[in-house]
């Protein structure tokens, strides 16, 4: 299940029968799949299969294997219709349904008593439920026992029976070769990805009503919003629990590793914003990728640190010309749904001189003096403008294509919030840090208001120190933004860009070694002491642009 609590599958396995022996085979090759030789799975649910059951006991030994509750009340249920006459078999149910989801044990003993005086003349019944599922199952899935147990919200086995279901309508009939097989079930994992992929952009950007208070500021667009959606149900409780863990129980922080409401009332007494830390990072994770970790003794057949090392002393040692091939090939790996067989963007026009000096061409206005710009501006490539335009040329300069803007507002999200940076921003933004942040929180995907379009100085810092990159703003007036907490380094990427129309940002391509325009203030007054040397690496092409001020003037 992911944070959006969504489904996805991991495997599918062919089977001569079901025994014990073929179960742990699944299971091992279940196992190969992680990427941690240590790592395996916390949680495993089923049905009461006792064959299943052994060889997780045998292949997982440390799993928790619960039993689903769906298809233990549907048996209780069933059995009940059988020795139970009909008046008495609602009480029973009910009484039943008390005992599953007892909250501890006192109270379950208690229940089961309840039960068991409502059963005296039914002992076929009693018996049944005692010796199939209490006696020696109650601890997978009684409320009492459970409720210790990081399940994350799964109870019952639904969500396979649902996957099943799909994947059997895309199969069509049980007749199919291996090929047919296949197709169905690589069908099936490719719309479960589109679907995940989009539920983690909506946690990303989308914004719901309920999630709009400060006390969310820290979770927004960091965790999924099906997380924010339980965390404010339980903020609910707050009003009956107080900071009472005894009242509380504390259920939702130990099954679903989420703040209960005892937490939450802390919070909200010492007018703290939910720590990111309290959420369990399960409910963090918006993307389906894992980073893998490589040891000396794990991993070595996927360690390609050899490689890359050598392909950034190739890169390093190619002119300009060799460097854009290079980083052009890079990226048909790294970026593999991006394409250069597509349209020529929609371009400005940067041709043609201006005849009378103060006049200036329309719809252009990323200059001082059309001398300047003539002498090294190449090219300048327009994008959509739709409120996220500023967001949408730093993509496409930074490799994820126009289209990839989403990712930098998270990105320069999750700058801003950086541990290791937190201090800088606290300085440089001062008070206004979580209006910075509200900047590029948005609730939907289309156009944008103005409060949410991209806006220099502030959003100037964070891109910088995010990528790690120059960033040259052209405009009115013209900045250069530096990082502000990395030395100097004579590889590094510039970024320029335009603002034109005084309400658009354009992408700006110059020529190499154009000169720089100055830093902020700000940057001067904030930035770290390593970070003097961007100053001293690119004096030379900043003294050029001083050199032109009195013509630019």
């Amino acid at each position: 299940m992911t944070s959006t609590e969504l489904t996805f599958a991991v495997g599918f396995a062919y089977m001569e029968s079901e025994q014990t022996e073929n179960f742990c085979w699944v299971l091992e090759k279940l196992k190969e799949l992680f990427v941690k030789k240590d790592m395996c799975p916390q949680v495993i649910l089923t049905d009461r299969d006792l064959a299943l059951m052994k060889a997780i006991e045998v292949v997982f030994p440390n799993s928790i294997n619960l039993l689903c509750r769906f298809h233990i009340n549907k048996n209780v249920g069933a059995k009940c219709k059988q020795h139970v006459v009909n008046d008495l078999q609602k009480t029973i149910d009910t009484l039943w349904m008390e005992v599953v989801w007892a909250s501890d044990e006192v109270e379950y003993g208690q229940r089961l008593h309840q039960l068991e005086q409502a059963c005296v003349d039914y002992s076929g019944f009693i018996n049944y439920v005692k010796d199939t599922w209490l006696t020696p199952h109650r601890h997978r899935f009684v409320g009492a026992w459970i409720n210790r147990v990081l399940h994350l919200g799964n109870t019952t086995t639904n969500r396979v029976e649902s996957a099943h279901w799909k994947l059997k309508q895309m199969l069509g009939n049980s007749i199919g070769d291996m090929v047919k097989c296949w197709e169905a079930m690589n069908n099936n994992l490719r719309l479960q990805l589109g679907n995940i992929r989009a539920s983690f952009q909506k946690s990303f950007y989308e914004v719901e009503h309920a999630h709009v208070s400060p006390f969310y500021g820290y979770l927004r667009g960091s965790v999924s919003r099906a997380t924010l959606r339980r965390i404010a149900e339980e903020l609910l409780r707050v009003d009956y629990v107080g900071t009472n863990r005894k009242i509380c129980g504390c259920t939702l922080r130990t099954s679903y590793g989420l703040p209960c409401a005892c937490d939450l009332g802390r919070y909200r007494v010492g007018g703290i914003l939910i720590p990111i830390d309290a959420v369990h990072v399960h409910w963090r994770k918006l993307t389906m990728e894992v980073e893998l970790e490589v040891g000396e003794d794990d991993g070595s057949e996927v360690d390609m640190t050899a490689a890359m090392d050598e392909l950034w002393r190739r890169f390093r040692s190619l002119d300009v010309i060799g460097k854009r091939a290079l980083r052009s090939r890079v990226y048909e790996l790294t970026y593999p749904t991006m394409t250069t067989l597509c349209p020529p963007p929609e371009k400005i026009k940067t041709k043609g001189g201006v005849k009378k000096k103060g006049k200036k061409p329309a719809d252009y206005d990323v200059y001082k003096d059309p001398s300047y710009h003539e002498s090294y501006i190449e090219d300048v490539v327009n994008v959509e403008s739709d409120g996220n335009c500023g967001f949408r040329v730093i993509a496409s300069l930074h490799g994820y294509g126009e289209d990839g803007w989403p990712m930098v507002r998270r990105e320069l999200g999750l700058e801003i919030i950086d541990n290791d940076r937190s201090t800088l921003y606290d300085k440089l933004f001062s008070n206004r840090l979580s209006t910075v942040r509200e900047y590029l929180m948005i609730e939907s995907f289309g156009s944008q208001p103005p409060e949410k379009w991209m806006s220099l100085p502030d959003m100037g810092y964070l891109i910088a120190n995010r990528y790690n990159v120059v960033l040259v703003c052209l405009g009115n007036p013209c900045i250069t933004f530096f990082p502000m907490t990395s030395s100097h380094s004579p590889n590094v990427s510039i970024y320029c860009i335009g603002f034109v129309n005084h309400n658009h940002w354009v992408q700006v391509n110059m020529k190499e070694g154009f000169p720089l325009p100055p830093v902020t203030l700000d940057w001067k007054k904030f930035r770290s002491h390593i970070a003097t040397t961007w100053m001293l690496g690119f004096a030379g092409r900043m003294q050029h642009w001083q050199l032109l001020t009195p013509v630019l003037a």
